[in-house]
């Protein structure tokens, strides 16, 4: 793809900061009440869906940890699975949806949707389940871990699925419109939807603890203030009857974006209605904005058929090769050369490769300057094949010369050549250019 878009520096070492809740300045009487307001905003239910249990089994995947987004991930043990992920197909579709669930649900409960979008739009549906959730539930919810799993499932359709840039769809309903607004404000991706999103966390708390309460509450999720570097077509789609999170907000956020955007607020539809249950609420509005299905092609992403195992053994071979590179590494630090260049020697590294270094002893090459070879005779047909003009050389040696090795090497390995320079007069040609 044309469009290279590298990440934030130090993104993966903020996150992992902010996930732990060691930023700086914070206390620990703030990490704990962080804590607190994250199990208030994430009540992630009780794990609907199994590892090895129909019909979660066959659209379930395995995504590694990204060693640049988690670095503190990579090599623990404890995180070898990697992130549980939905994956759903679809004939010949270039383009993928990546859902960002809400708060209330894990991927389990979220398959029935993830199929009949698959079915309507009829594009790939790939969703990422959050930390606390589901298969992930004995990790702690927080917004920088659904960031982080959001952000690791879409480098996952870019590099792994090799789907582009512009073929990447972005779909989140209410706590998802976070991790959804965020990617669409940070890479060119194709589209966003976004349903009962809110401004931020905190004004949407404003509205249902009240003002005293939300004043301390750390923010979270300031898509207000994202909204406006996305670039990419926008659906905003927001019921009347929503009284979680009013439409005010879409209405603010709709406001705010610059891009080519719609606003849908259905009169009949609350903050969890199943978006299917009328083609007013989703389907006709995203097909006709978006111009779905979209782009079509003989061969769709495939999923690779190892990722439908947990990500343990390709755990295993990763940090195999790691510690492999790692000590290849130590090895040529020994080398003195590596103080100056900063890589190993080419000694080192066959060495380290187990490749001999030492070549086979062979026997200079000699030249007996007292041995000399026959000349032949001079030909004077030969010689008349020589272009004309210039020199020419004329004697035995000169013709030993042509003939032998020891000639076309150089004058030193057989006799002095003695050459002559023909006068005007006798070259031949030489009366017409003069008469010129």
């Amino acid at each position: 793809s044309s469009d290279v878009v590298s990440y934030p520096r130090n993104l993966g070492a903020r996150l992992a900061a902010q996930r732990r809740g060691h930023a700086v300045g914070d206390s620990v009487a703030g990490c704990a009440m962080s804590s607190f307001v994250d199990k208030l905003i994430f009540p992630a239910p009780q794990a609907t869906y199994q590892r090895d249990s129909d019909p979660w089994k066959k659209h379930l995947v395995w995504i590694p940890w990204n060693e640049a987004i988690s670095p503190d991930r990579v090599d623990d043990e404890r995180f070898a699975d990697g992130v549980p992920c939905m994956w759903l197909p679809s004939p010949k579709a270039a383009g993928v949806i990546l859902f960002c669930h809400g708060n209330a649900e894990d991927l389990g409960m979220c398959l029935p949707f993830l199929k009949h979008m698959q079915q309507q739009f009829k594009m790939n549906v790939f969703a990422a389940e959050y930390p606390g959730y589901g298969l992930l539930g004995h990790l702690p919810p927080s917004e920088a871990g659904v960031k982080e799993v959001a952000l690791t499932a879409f480098r996952f359709i870019l590099d792994e699925l090799k789907v582009a840039y512009e073929q990447v769809m972005l779909f989140g309903r209410s706590v998802g419109s976070g991790p959804s607004v965020y990617l669409a404000s940070r890479f060119p991706i194709g589209g966003l939807i976004l349903v009962a999103a809110f401004t931020s966390v905190r004004d949407a708390a404003r509205g249902l603890v009240g003002e005293s309460v939300a004043h301390f509450l750390d923010e979270r999720f300031p898509n207000i203030s994202l909204i406006g570097n996305v670039s990419c077509p926008t659906l905003f789609i927001h019921g009347e009857k929503d009284l979680l999170i009013p439409p005010s907000h879409s209405v603010a956020l709709f406001k705010q974006c610059r891009a080519r955007k719609l606003l849908i607020t259905p009169p009949g539809m609350e903050h969890n209605t199943n978006l299917f249950t009328d083609a007013q609420f989703l389907a006709i509005p995203a097909i006709n904005f978006f111009g779905l299905p979209g782009y079509q092609q003989d061969e769709p992403p495939q999923m690779p058929q190892r990722f439908f195992e947990d990500g343990r053994r390709e755990f295993e071979l990763r940090r195999s090769a790691r510690e492999q590179r790692r000590a290849a590494h130590a090895v040529g630090s020994d080398s003195p050369w590596f103080f100056f260049c900063g890589c190993p020697t080419n000694r080192v590294k066959r060495e380290s490769l187990g490749m001999d270094h030492t070549m086979p002893h062979q026997e200079p090459a000699t030249f007996d300057s007292e041995v000399t070879t026959a000349a032949p005779e001079w030909d004077p047909a030969a010689a008349a094949d020589d272009p004309p003009g210039g020199g020419v050389c004329s004697g035995d040696d000169a013709s030993a010369a042509k003939e032998t090795k020891a000639g076309k090497l150089g004058a030193q390995f057989g006799g002095r050549r003695r050459c002559r320079t023909l006068p005007p007069e006798e070259t031949p040609g030489w009366d017409d250019v003069a008469k010129k």
